[in-house]
């Protein structure tokens, strides 16, 4: 199941749809049902929806805000926006594996000459530089060896 943080929360439907009607005790069982919902990936059993709301149950079946289908609820608008989620997600994979798949093998990308030239500067330390003397000196004892 993937995961998504939040919900597309659209005002103006809130304040004149159907839930703008109920009484705001009413309203606020909905959200709590919508936000559990949602964070069980769109897959709710019915006792589960008794369990949250047990005293608000009837009232949010007679609004037909949630249906039940199957021994499972049902919240249209919360299903169109996951199912829009996951194939946003599957495009946004898709895409993110395309992209690191060129650079891994491009050979001569402008990334990869920045990243050589970076090290190129890392390894040209000035203070890791030796003086000619102790290069010679390193020289002469890697010979003598």
């Amino acid at each position: 199941m993937k995961e998504f943080p939040y919900i597309k929360f659209n005002v103006n439907q809130w304040l004149t749809g159907t839930i703008a009607f109920q009484k705001l005790d009413v309203q606020g069982a909905y959200m709590k049902v919508c936000c559990y919902y949602w964070s069980k990936g769109c897959d709710l059993p019915r006792d589960h929806f008794k369990s949250i709301v047990p005293e608000y149950y009837n009232t949010l079946l007679k609004t037909n805000l949630i249906k039940v289908l199957e021994g499972k609820i049902v919240i249209e608008w919360l299903d169109d926006m996951y199912k829009d989620n996951l194939k946003r997600s599957k495009i946004n994979a898709a895409n993110g594996r395309k992209g690191g798949l060129s650079k891994a093998f491009a050979k001569d990308s402008l990334s990869i000459k920045k990243r050589k030239e970076k090290i190129i500067k890392e390894n040209n330390d000035p203070y890791l530089d030796l003086q000619p003397e102790v290069l010679e000196t390193l020289k002469n004892f890697k010979n003598a060896k």
